[in-house]
């Protein structure tokens, strides 16, 4: 398979859309790295937690479980899966080649994402197998072993934990897309997303079916998101805290007013 690598624009486009760490960060001071194979174990997916728990100060290792499950979903989508329909190249996503570095005190733990190896995969004549192989990477040999052991430590239901990829995948080619595209260009770049949601099985996921085809159903809020099927717990983070703009309590707390 033909192979290149991310440019120096990719990159800057990247890190100007998302958290991407380039070179230019290195001039920043390194607080916190998370390697991502530490997550590959059950005894380092438990250091994480603990000290992720530490720092949000969470009063719920349930919702502690579900936040790193959230963050690790917002990685794989705005860097992985933005590149391959975007910019149709695909990184190197195994463990070894990616960490998390954080380089500021937001509250909220926004590491930026860092690839070691800027190394990419190119579609061949194949596009819908290409896209098979980078999922099976990206979420069967990363994502699932990683809410395998959130799952057991903090027994957080591995529901939410793929609904907190679900929801930024939604968004990433239902309202932010356009941002960037239009008309038949941006149907076509639609066409990973029909794929990956209706094409593949549960296999990628270790799960019996694809756990993203539920949420294709799921009502779409005035603001244009997806209205979850499950809480993510947020709102237990600690006193302060609130329900998310797509959760599914606050339907039910309207109702109850009414």
């Amino acid at each position: 398979m033909t192979r290149e690598m991310i440019t120096e624009t990719e990159e800057k486009f990247l890190s100007g859309h998302f958290r991407y760490y380039t070179h230019e960060h290195m001039q920043e001071p390194v607080l916190e790295t998370v390697q991502a194979e530490d997550l590959m174990s059950r005894e380092g997916t438990a250091h994480v937690l603990n000290d992720l728990h530490l720092y949000l100060g969470s009063q719920s290792f349930l919702t502690t479980g579900s936040f790193l499950g959230k963050r690790l979903g917002h990685y794989a989508v705005t860097v992985p899966i933005v590149m391959m329909t975007v910019l149709d190249k695909f990184p190197d996503v195994s463990p070894g080649n990616v960490s998390y570095i954080r380089i500021d005190d937001n509250p909220k733990w926004f590491p930026k994402f860092h690839l070691k190896d800027k190394s990419v995969s190119l579609p061949g004549e194949d596009r819908e197998e290409w896209i098979r192989d980078n999922m099976r990477q990206l979420f069967r040999d990363f994502l699932k072993p990683v809410f395998f052991h959130i799952h057991k430590t903090t027994r957080i239901s591995k529901k939410v934990l793929w609904e907190n990829v679900a929801i930024y995948l939604y968004w990433l080619y239902e309202r932010k897309l356009p941002e960037w595209f239009e008309g038949e260009e941006l149907e076509q770049k639609r066409r990973d997303f029909y794929f990956i949601i209706n094409e593949l099985d549960g296999e990628p996921f270790g799960e019996n079916k694809n756990p993203f085809t539920y949420f294709k159903d799921q009502p779409v809020l005035p603001s244009g998101a997806r209205e979850r099927k499950c809480c993510c717990l947020s709102y237990r983070l600690h006193e302060d805290s609130t329900f998310c703009k797509v959760c599914p309590h606050l339907k039910q707390m309207e109702n109850l007013k009414k």
